[in-house]
Parts: C-alpha cells; structure tokens; sequence
C-alpha cells in the first residue's frame, strides 16, 4: 500500500464500488464484470511492483499512463452494465433534464440551433473532440519534464473528476438531447467537418448514458483550473479550445445545460478532494 500513488486509490476504489454493485445487481455476465475488476487490480498490483523493483524508461511510462486504458475500459463497461442494474428505456431521465432546461432557460433547442452560426464556422465540432487530447496536453507536459509530484497531484484530480462522472452516468442514466432529433439539424452538422465527426462519435459511443454530468465540460473545466495551477504553458494551449469544448457540449445538443451547470458544482469538491488525497498520500 506504501507504493500506492493516491490517483491509484481512486482507480481502485472506484473498481471496488463497482464491484459492489455488480455483486448487488446480479447482471447477467457477473463473472465477466467481477473478472474484469479482478484483472484491473491485479495489472496496477504488478505495474506499481515492477516499477518500484526494476524503474527505468517502461515502467516509469506504464506507472503514470496505465490510466488511459483503464478509463476507457471503464467506460465501455458501463454501456452493457448500466442498462442491467438501471434500465433506461423510457428516456425518463432525458425528459426530467430535458424539463428543468425549459423551465430555468425556456427554448434552449430553438436557442442554439437557431441563434447560432454553423458548427463549423464556430469550430464547435473541433472542439467538443479536442477533449480527448485536453486531459494530455498537461499530463504529457509534466510527464517530459519529470514534475512526478505534480503529475501525481494532477492525475489525482483528473481521475476524481472522470470516474465521479462515470457514477453519475449509473445514477441518472440520460442519453443527451442529440439522441431525439427525428433527423439531425443541418446547423449542427456545419459544411464539412461536423458530420463525419458526430458520425465517429456516435460509432463510438453507442447509445450510452453518459450526458449527466456533462464529463467534457466539467474534465474540461478541471483541466483549464489544474493546469494554470501546475504547467501554465499548457494552460496556455488548453484554455480557449477547452472554453470552446464546454460551449460545444450544449451548442452541438449532446447535452443539456443543466449537465454542464451540474459539473459546474461539482467541480470545486472534486478538485479539493483530488488534492486531498494527493496531499496525505503522495507527501513524497
């Protein structure tokens, strides 16, 4: 446990809460799910040995990156488990979100696919996906520059806030506002790039219940406050583009505006509990 950084106890915790609902729920496929979690533990359990044993450049590298795989791995998972231990086939959700933005904005769908230019123009599509490379840009910068402690502290944060939004994707289980256009809205799609973009968006993603909270408005908004706080070149890079992604989640209706003023309150509890642990575990 000495060797254990603190972003690999929230990995870790969040496999065993999984666990604990799988183990509740019963879904069909429990041993997959269980088996999975197992494998989890056991790959950080012998990265986190490997690398305090041996060091050098391939253990270094799979100590702080085995996260990537993980969390896209976690991610995949809650497409088959969600819909077995929170069934949302009645969209009940959506049309709870989908209320409270009509009765705190009023017309937000007319809003955005009539008051604003095409996607493209906005370089909204480019945006939303410049999420993927976001969560990078800081954590590659201090990697290169062998700020260890301040990689930890960062991975920490980052890790709280996107695991914390894969339990909210269990606990209110809603598909976002894209999903319910009888066709798609040629302002969304703009003039070259915003259609094949969504297409490869939603081959990946599937019809998965992951609008609520809006997890790339509020790992956009982590990235932006961690970033200035840790590597201000970076932050340098990842402002506009990432103010621009958190404007495209509800201008391309992939969310509602009350995802992104959900991940807006929760930010602050998850930067300080990320820093918390940071701080009592990895005082090294």
């Amino acid at each position: 446990m000495k060797k254990l950084f603190a972003f690999d106890l929230v990995v870790l915790g969040y496999v065993a809460i999984l666990t604990a609902v799988v183990l509740a729920g019963r879904p069909e496929g429990m041993a997959v799910y269980l088996a999975y979690h197992a494998a989890v533990a056991g790959m950080i359990g012998l990265i986190v040995h490997a690398h305090g044993r041996y060091g050098g450049r391939f253990w270094t590298f799979c100590r702080y990156w085995y996260v990537v795989p993980v969390v896209l791995a976690a991610f995949r998972e809650l497409h088959y488990l969600v819909p077995q231990v929170h069934p949302f086939e009645d969209y009940r959700f959506d049309r709870i979100l989908a209320a409270i933005d009509r009765r705190w904005l009023g017309d937000v769908d007319g809003f955005f696919l009539s008051g604003w230019p095409h996607a493209d123009v906005a370089l909204l599509p480019l945006w939303y996906w410049f999420y993927f490379v976001s969560m990078v840009i800081p954590g590659a910068a201090l990697y290169a520059a062998g700020e260890w402690k301040k990689l930890k502290e960062y991975l920490a944060v980052l890790m709280t806030g996107l695991l914390g939004s894969y339990f909210g994707y269990l606990i209110v289980p809603a598909v976002g506002p894209h999903h319910f256009y009888p066709s798609r809205p040629p302002q969304l799609d703009g003039w070259i790039v915003g259609a094949p973009l969504h297409r490869a968006l939603m081959a990946a993603e599937w019809n998965m219940p992951d609008a609520f909270p809006s997890g790339h408005a509020l790992l956009s908004m982590i990235v932006i406050a961690m970033a200035g706080r840790l590597h201000r070149p970076s932050f340098r890079i990842v402002i506009l583009p990432a103010l621009g992604c958190i404007l495209a989640t509800m201008a391309l209706r992939y969310h509602y505006v009350v995802d992104v003023a959900a991940s807006a309150a929760l930010l602050p509890g998850i930067i300080a509990l990320g820093t918390m642990l940071h701080r009592v575990r990895d005082r090294d």
